[in-house]
């Protein structure tokens, strides 16, 4: 209880008018769509939670060697190629559902980035995904554009804690 009032204590509130501007255009939104996509998406699997270290039992992975299938899982950026890839579709599928914005995850706690970055090699235009080739392999710069082009609000969900660096 001491704890939550502590915190409670800190709050600071919003003051920059830009800031309270965008608050108050997503207040009223109520629907919308929060993707999660990644090469994990491969094998069905919840993003990143699989290579973490607990034992939980929503965390769903192969009875394997968990050392093991962190090895497979870090691989499957040779794999991915989603080369259906079809954000216009997207858009208008959610539009078409009412929805008003779209939460695109740009990374997750595995580090591989959904954008074209020069901070890392492990993304979707790195040199060892498949779908780097492609026209659209910036996969959140093309969702962010065709989702602006429908009238949507964006978020990007960035996930700053970075299992993948050593530095974490």
């Amino acid at each position: 209880m001491a704890f939550a009032e502590e915190n409670k204590e800190k709050f600071l509130p919003v003051k920059d008018q830009l800031v309270k501007k965008n608050l108050n255009e997503w207040q009223d939104l109520k629907f919308g769509l929060m993707m999660h996509w990644g090469p994990y998406s491969q094998w069905g699997v919840v993003e990143s939670w699989s290579i973490c270290s607990e034992a939980e039992d929503w965390i769903e992975r192969p009875s394997e060697n968990y050392e093991e299938y962190k090895k497979k899982y870090k691989a499957l950026n040779k794999t991915f190629n989603p080369a259906q890839f079809n954000p216009i579709s997207w858009a208008m599928a959610a539009k078409d559902a009412g929805m008003k914005y779209i939460i695109h995850n740009t990374k997750h706690h595995d580090g591989f980035c959904m954008f074209d970055t020069k901070l890392t090699d492990y993304k979707i235009t790195g040199q060892e995904c498949p779908f780097h080739e492609n026209p659209q392999a910036d996969v959140t710069k093309h969702t962010f554009d065709a989702f602006r082009n429908e009238g949507f609000q964006i978020g990007a969900y960035f996930s700053k804690p970075d299992w993948n660096c050593q530095d974490y």
